[in-house]
Formats: structure tokens, sequence, C-alpha cells
């Protein structure tokens, strides 16, 4: 999890060439929602909230886990409350950077490790927490990871599918229009975590600024990165050249005509 913020980075460098159709623009004073699963992943779309919070929008970050058994990588720290403290600190900290509102912290558990039982209480919990945020927020779009969980992790995967599965069991899919941060074959072949090209139809361009305001939240992952990453992400992100993310709408076919299978 700790590598995220430089993969991302590298990863999303030549994304400025490619020339696809561009999100519907918000206008003013718009509500977007962040959902992911653990403290940094928000990171992952960086610049893209810093963006819509300079220009006046409501940005919201939905953190699922508690932290409290993540990663000890770069940390001495052991997992367990003063860990999972920590984290939300550094969350808070990079919204900040970012200029978004304060994270909320569902503080639920997704891993299957604690045991099938506790895992499937907790997803359940999970689920209804984020219906009761997403009520209150009532956000114009939300960002959350794709059926890939950007790099495969189960963790981003669960949160990005609990989204999915509310707006489809609540009939939301039309009034909370959902995207997924994507990559193309040539970004990230060599963690097939892509999607053909043409299913990739939105995108949002962003400038050095908030290339900048990135730079400064990634900084507040002491806990998740080495310093020598963090400085590396601080460097990648004054490339010029980085500066649009791309974008898959989620979608679902709503009829009243019901078929069989194969007809």
């Amino acid at each position: 999890m700790s590598m995220k913020i430089r993969v991302a980075t590298r990863t999303f460098l030549i994304l400025a060439s490619i020339g696809l159709f561009a999100l519907t623009s918000l206008g003013q004073g718009k509500v977007i929602l962040a959902v992911f699963a653990h403290a940094d992943d928000e990171n992952l779309v960086g610049p893209v909230l810093a963006k819509y919070a300079r220009l006046g929008h409501k940005v919201y970050v939905v953190i699922a886990t508690d932290g409290k058994t993540g990663g000890t990588r770069v940390t001495t720290i052991p997992a367990g409350e003063e860990l999972g403290m920590l984290r939300m600190k550094e969350t808070a900290c990079a919204c900040e950077k970012l200029g978004t509102e304060k994270p909320i912290f569902l503080e639920t558990r997704l891993n299957t490790q604690l045991g099938v039982g506790t895992y499937l209480r907790e997803h359940r919990s999970f689920k209804e927490k984020l219906k009761a945020q997403i009520e209150r927020i009532d956000p114009n779009i939300i960002i959350t990871f794709g059926p890939d969980g950007n790099n495969g992790h189960p963790e981003h995967i669960v949160a990005g599918s609990v989204v999915q599965e509310l707006l489809l069991r609540e009939g939301w899919v039309d009034r909370y229009p959902l995207y997924f941060p994507t990559y193309i074959k040539k970004q990230n072949e060599e963690n097939a975590g892509y999607i053909d090209e043409r299913y990739v139809n939105a995108s949002v361009s962003f400038n050095a600024a908030d290339r900048a305001r990135y730079a400064e939240a990634a900084k507040c992952y002491v806990t998740q990165s080495t310093p020598q990453e963090i400085e590396r992400a601080v460097e990648e992100a004054k490339d010029r050249n980085w500066n649009i993310f791309h974008f898959r709408r989620f979608g679902a076919v709503r009829t009243k005509r019901k078929t069989d299978l194969l007809k």
C-alpha cells in the first residue's frame, strides 16, 4: 500500500497524450465524494480532488478501514490503536493539503484473515455506514476503485464493489454517477490492471498548483512511505506532462422488459 503514491504518479504520466472524451463540467458548487479503502488511497487521484476543491466544489473523502492493522514496513509502531490514530491524522493532514473537507472514517475491517464471519459482519457494517454517508452528503458524482482495485489489492476491490452494490440495490445508478480511475494497457500492463481503451470515457485535467497540492499531501504519510519514496513522488509530481486523469463511468441497463439470457 505504501508504494501507491509512486506507482500512481509514474503510471499516469503518459495520460496527457491520449485524446478522449471530456468529463461533463460540474459547474459551480457541486459535491464530489471519493470512497477508498485505506488512508493514503485518496492520493491516487489527489490532483483531481485538489482541482475540484480549488474550483469551489465540496470534496469529501471516505475511508473504509480503521488503519489499525495496516502495513508497518516503514514504521516501528506496531499494529493497534496508536497506529490507527496516526493513520487518521495523516489522512486529515493530506485532505487539508488537497483542500477537501475533513476525511470521514468508517472504521471497518475488510480483511478476510480475521475470519469469514467477522469479515461478513464488517462488510455489512461498511455497506450500511456508507449508505448513510451517501444519503447525508448527496454527491453529484462518486469516485472509487474499479473492479481491478487499481493494483489488485483485495480491500480496494471490496471498497469499490460495495459502492457499486449500493447504487444497484438502492436504484441510485443514475442519481449518483460513479467513476473509476482508469489505466490502459500501455500504462499498467505489468500489473494487468488496465481496461480496453475504448471504455475510457471521461477525463479531468489539472494544473501545476493541483500537482503541488498532491505532492504536499504525499508528505503527510510518514508511516506509509519512506522519505525517499515521498521525495520521488514530490519530484515526479513536478513533471509538466502529467496534467490529466482518465476515468470510466459505471453503468447498468435499466429496463422493464425481462428476456431469456440468450434472446
